[in-house]
């Protein structure tokens, strides 16, 4: 333990044991989405919280808007909202992240309500 309490080190392993990881795996991706803005350099990018399951950067997903339609999309980064652990590229469930996703535009995405990645 360190002088202000628990090292940094002993927060990310209790932190990851409360995730559960074998189960985010098993499990598929679900994100309600919160908000869609740009930001330069990186694109588009949906915030929200994780549902079930878990993200990597660099797989595909699938986008399902209000009215219907799908689009597809590959997600370019993952920034977990959390300083309990180190960024390793995922985001688990009960996570609220940002995801940077490639090849969709903000003004094209103005009607997701309450959307998900699957």
């Amino acid at each position: 333990m360190g002088l202000f309490g628990k090292s940094k080190k002993e927060r990310e392993t209790e932190y990851m044991s409360r995730l559960d990881v074998p189960s985010c795996l098993k499990e598929d991706f679900e994100l309600i989405i919160d908000d869609i803005f740009t930001i330069m350099g990186v694109g588009t990018v949906a915030t929200g919280n994780i549902l079930t399951g878990m993200c990597r950067e660099g797989e595909n997903a699938c986008i399902y808007k209000a009215n219907g339609d799908i689009l597809e999309t590959r997600i370019t980064t993952v920034d977990v909202h959390t300083k309990e652990r180190k960024a390793n590229g995922c985001g688990y469930k009960t996570e609220h992240v940002g995801l940077g996703l490639r090849g969709i535009s903000k003004e094209g995405t103005v009607n997701w309500s309450s959307s998900c990645y699957n």
